[in-house]
């Protein structure tokens, strides 16, 4: 049979069943006289009530020697005169099960039965009963004859188990536990696989190039992991075409740039020349940015785990020794799974904006139940509420919002939130109440251990 979801839930109730009686009949090998049925289910009942029978149809001077001979190697019988101990109320009412069945077996629902063990106070004041215990018998069973003589059934040992509901109990609690092992197994056989997949989904929206599941489990979750690795597959070659048909367009225009500018050369005007010249330089640098995105974009870097705040806090140290201090607000260690050097360029790149555009930034990382997320605050002069998402655009400079001197492409944030993204979080901007923007870096929780 194939391996199948189905097959697995017949399999573990078969199992279930076939563990439970093997444990009942474990317990019954096992436990001694504690395993046997009850008293009243042992089958003695019948037997001393159809030697009360015999007995009791008999003359009284046959009774003596007819009960000896009808006792077994499980218990003596015994005649006589006399009741054992004096019947009292609480006495007759004894062991009411075991009564009642001898009771229905003689058919008199008024017969006086005792039930009786050697500890028992009324055994140890009668007179007749020191002479069964002296003989080392432990257990009695006095039945009344209608001549109000006595038959007693005794025993040196126990030959029967525990009472009815207590044995219920006991095979409902075997049930129970091989239902809970058998059902415990399966179901962790099952979810792992499954627990596998969603790993991996989550990892896939981390690290598009992380490896393929192995396949494990039942049919229906090895079909489904086939196909995600499939589609792992695909968009993989998808994003690695498409990030090598970019780097391929941006390094082919470096040919048409340099031949314009040998051309530039040959222009009399010296003012157009130099505008030439200006344009060209600016594509040629906005050409270099793009390349250099893509290269970052197409990078073969794993994800691992490291630890975040002492990756913030060598970045920090980095500016110190020249000279920049930047404070810090957090945790000491939290590790998380990710792309340091990726992360690293992130970091670096919203403190630099903060540097060239405003002033030394103050970072603070929180870890909350959905991940980590980190700040980077400056006091500049913000940037029009309007315009906080077109920073993240390509190419796209806001040299009215923040400093126009400053130079780069306008890829550095486009890049940054790309990193961030790929991580499965997101990176947004806020203008501060009373001046500044803070950069909000929002990563997801993965494995933190924070110390």
């Amino acid at each position: 049979m194939r391996d199948t979801i189905t097959r697995r839930f017949i399999l573990t109730i078969f199992l279930v069943l076939a563990a439970t009686v093997a444990m009942n009949g474990a317990f019954v090998a096992l436990s001694g006289v504690w395993g046997r049925p009850s008293f009243e289910k042992s089958g003695l009942p019948e037997a001393a009530a159809a030697t009360v029978r015999i007995i009791e149809a008999q003359p009284p001077e046959q009774r003596a020697v007819l009960a000896r001979s009808a006792g077994t190697r499980l218990y003596n019988v015994a005649w006589h005169p006399m009741p054992l101990v004096e019947p009292t109320a609480a006495l007759r009412d004894g062991y009411i099960a075991g009564r009642d069945r001898l009771r229905a077996l003689l058919e008199d629902p008024s017969r006086t039965i005792l039930f009786l063990h050697s500890g028992h106070p009324a055994i140890e004041a009668g007179v007749l009963a020191e002479d069964f215990t002296r003989r080392g018998q432990l257990y009695f069973v006095s039945v009344a004859l209608p001549d109000r003589s006595w038959i007693t059934f005794s025993a040196a040992e126990r030959s029967w188990g525990i009472a009815t509901p207590l044995r219920g109990v006991l095979i409902v609690l075997f049930a129970i536990a091989s239902i809970l092992g058998f059902s415990a197994a399966a179901a962790c056989s099952l979810a792992s696989p499954v627990a596998q997949l969603a790993r991996a989904v989550h990892r896939f929206g981390v690290d598009p190039r992380a490896p393929d599941i192995p396949l494990s489990g039942p049919v229906e979750v090895r079909e489904t992991i086939v196909a995600f690795n499939a589609m792992q597959g695909q968009i993989r070659r998808f994003v690695e075409d498409r990030t090598t048909m970019l780097a391929a367009i941006s390094h082919d225009l470096r040919t048409p740039l340099t031949r314009m500018r040998l051309r530039a050369e040959f222009i009399g005007d010296p003012v157009q020349q130099q505008k030439l010249f200006r344009d060209v330089d600016e594509m040629r640098s906005m050409v270099d940015s793009a390349l250099s995105f893509f290269r970052d974009d197409a990078g073969q870097e794993p994800a691992t785990s490291f630890d975040l705040p002492e990756l913030i806090k060598t970045i920090i140290d980095d500016y110190g020794d020249q000279g920049t201090r930047i404070d810090y607000m957090g945790p000491r260690h939290a590790r998380w799974t990710g792309r340091p050097r990726a992360l690293r360029r992130v970091f670096e790149n919203l403190i630099e904006n903060a540097l060239k555009h405003a002033t030394p930034p103050a970072i603070a990382l929180r870890i909350t139940d959905l991940g980590a997320e980190l700040t980077v605050c400056d006091r500049g002069p913000g940037v029009d509420p309007d315009k906080l998402e077109q920073v993240f655009l390509p190419f796209h400079r806001l040299s009215k919002a923040r400093n126009p001197s400053t130079g780069g492409m306008g890829l550095g944030l486009t890049s940054a939130r790309s990193i961030i993204r790929a991580h499965g979080g997101d990176l947004t901007l806020r203008n501060l109440t009373g001046g500044g923007l803070e950069a909000i870096v929002a990563l997801p929780r993965m494995s933190f251990e924070e110390a």
